[in-house]
């Protein structure tokens, strides 16, 4: 068996990154998104096709292990009406593989900035609290 392979410009491992995709998820209240970990794969571990297929899949499954879920950034996904995305009954397998399915369905692109972001409940809670609180501070400015 061969080993896995490196980053390219520091040495760290894929284990490395994918703990870190999760502590980030978790100490982040916007997440992580989809893209980082695609351009990971491919720009420093130089990997593309199957490799980069299951270095993905390895990472969305540590992010769903968690409590992240993915999300669509508005812009990204007119359609999605609160930019949360599901699949079935949203088990943990469901939701890798259906991630995976769509984006390899679109051809593996690279991705935008939050487009299938996860993000955990903690965060999406933070992040309504935040939207609220504008909304609140923006009625009260409009004049009646």
């Amino acid at each position: 068996m061969k080993p896995e392979p490196r980053d390219r410009l520091d040495g760290g491992t894929m284990d490395d990154y994918v703990a870190g995709y999760a502590h980030e998820a978790n100490h982040d209240e916007i997440g992580i998104h989809l893209g980082s970990i695609v351009s990971d794969g491919r720009r420093c571990f130089g990997l593309e096709g199957g490799g980069l297929v299951a270095y993905v899949r390895r990472a969305v499954a540590a992010l769903v292990a968690i409590g992240a879920r993915p999300e669509h950034w508005e812009p990204c996904r007119p359609g999605h009406v609160d930019g949360r995305v599901h699949y079935g009954a949203d088990t943990p397998e469901e939701i890798v593989e259906g991630v995976l399915a769509e984006w390899i369905a679109e051809g593996m692109p690279d991705l935008g900035w939050g487009d299938y972001r996860f993000i955990t409940a903690e965060g999406r809670a933070y992040l309504d609290e935040v939207v609220e609180a504008k909304r609140r501070e923006a009625e009260a400015k409009t004049p009646r």
